[in-house]
């Protein structure tokens, strides 16, 4: 479908929204349709050019150019993938975010790949190195060597945990399975709040909690006498999601926010459940659906990021639209796909609508223009998350409606971030009309460490689950008796 025919059929459905008033008051609907016939998956998607895409177009370039011998991950990488600047770091979501990739990619190609297991296995044995011995947990930030550098304890804890359990689970190596299993009950036990498992926020590194919003000089408390990392580090401190920082301090609600429900959290434990099938973690992943159940907002149709002190909704409901609606749709699809209750399935089609309502048809994609229309960089990672939620409901719960935007974001991808002359991918694309070489040299980098952390893993997580849904022998767990 071209950007005009998206574009009137979406002037089409929000004035039925607008002049219903209906369609987000609804509850979670009928029973969602079937997975559609092979035929017309092929039909849309071709798997081996996402296989292969993926793999040699991205992936490939990661291992054989970030993995040093000791298996430190090194993220900041220029357009020819030689480091650029003197930051020579590590953090538990970079190492954990950059094992997991090439964890998924060793995966979808058949397990066979040597390069990729050695590389695999450095980074998970760096990446494990990282485990504060004394208090469990790993380190927020460390050198090159292996040095702490930062000893906070925050949300990033998740990816040391998916990451790890991956890593088991396509090895066949129990060591990454029994440290995943560790970290998790140390979550669970240190880190939860109410139902949702890790949403606690950040902690010193005796798991002493940091009040949401502290100023930086009390979350630097937890640091044990190491210098604190540069501001302004990168392209910006932090490392968070474009909008906000979400995971270490105050999240989207801002300093108003006491509460938390934390999307790669809940990620993590479905990996970790698939790796294992533990009764144990399954535990946790109903109590995290039944507090979804609880905080979901029925009325405008979404799972809100953040809550004051009585769980009350904190923060705008389309603030970050890949993120907390496409990316969270995708998440209870592959719950519901594990096990889950398939009402969850109706409550993602809520959150899918409202997602739509923040896509922009005339570019193809995510954001694009602030407020005031001046033009802004659109990241990578909202586009993967587009493109994955769009597909997975479209394959599996009959929403043939999000084709289109399957199909144009896919193209403005294409079109916008591939490097084909030297690999990889471009971490933004800015919708000024300017050549990217007028944008300066920052445009071209192939990693980053922080400001925001960018590396591979949206990108492979969406070829993962499309992989998966797409096998002519896909089957779906059986649903878990009631709790």
């Amino acid at each position: 479908m071209s950007g005009s025919r998206l574009t009137a059929a979406l002037l089409l459905a929000g004035m039925a929204i607008f002049h219903t008033g209906v369609a987000l008051a609804q509850p979670a609907g009928p029973e969602p349709e079937g997975r559609i016939p092979e035929w017309e998956i092929k039909h849309h998607i071709d798997r081996d050019w996402l296989r292969d895409t993926i793999t040699h177009g991205l992936v490939d370039y990661w291992v054989k150019n970030s993995v040093a011998p000791n298996g430190f991950i090194q993220e900041d990488l220029n357009r020819q993938w030689k480091p650029w600047g003197t930051q020579k770091e590590a953090t538990v979501n970079g190492q954990g975010r950059q094992l997991l990739s090439m964890t998924l990619i060793y995966d979808i190609n058949g397990r066979k790949n040597k390069e990729y297991l050695s590389a695999m296995t450095r980074a998970a044995d760096f990446l494990m190195k990282m485990r504060d011995p004394q208090y469990g947990g790993y380190y927020l930030r460390v050198g090159a060597d292996g040095h702490v550098i930062e000893d906070q304890k925050t949300g990033f804890q998740s990816f040391a945990l998916y990451s790890l359990a991956m890593m088991g689970y396509v090895t066949g190596d129990k060591k990454y399975t029994d440290a995943a299993t560790e970290q998790f009950r140390l979550i669970r036990d240190k880190m939860s709040d109410a139902e949702f498992f890790g949403a606690g926020g950040s902690y010193a590194r005796d798991f002493t909690r940091i009040a949401r919003g502290a100023p930086p000089a009390a979350a630097a408390a937890g640091r044990g006498g190491n210098p604190p990392a540069a501001a302004g580090r990168g392209r910006g401190a932090g490392g968070g999601a474009a909008g906000g920082s979400g995971r270490g301090g105050g999240g989207f609600g801002g300093n108003a926010s006491v509460h938390s429900v934390d999307l790669h959290m809940f990620e993590a434990l479905l990996g970790l459940y698939e790796a294992t099938k533990s009764p144990e973690v399954w535990k946790e992943i109903d109590k995290y659906m039944s507090g979804i159940s609880r905080v979901f907002d029925y009325k405008v149709g979404y799972l809100p990021a953040s809550y004051d002190a009585d769980w009350k909704p904190v923060g705008s409901a389309t603030a970050n639209p890949g993120h907390f609606l496409f990316e969270w749709a995708s998440e209870l699809s592959r719950a519901v796909d594990l096990g889950a209750d398939p009402k969850f399935i109706g409550l993602a089609n809520r959150i899918l609508d409202l997602a739509k309502t923040t896509y922009d048809p005339s570019i193809g994609g995510l954001g694009g223009f602030n407020a005031q229309g001046t033009p802004t960089a659109m990241l990578w990672w909202p586009q993967c998350e587009v493109v994955k939620a769009s597909a997975m409901f479209a394959i599996l719960h009959g929403r043939k409606d999000l084709w289109p935007y399957y199909h144009e974001t896919l193209d403005f991808v294409k079109n916008n971030y591939f490097d084909t002359k030297d690999g990889g991918w471009f971490e933004s694309f800015t919708p000024d009309g300017k050549p990217r070489e007028e944008q300066g040299e920052k445009a071209f980098y192939k990693g980053s460490v922080d400001g925001p952390e960018w590396g591979s893993y949206h990108q492979t997580k969406l070829v993962y689950e499309l992989w998966r849904i797409t096998d002519p022998n896909y089957k779906p767990w059986p649903t878990h008796p009631a709790q």
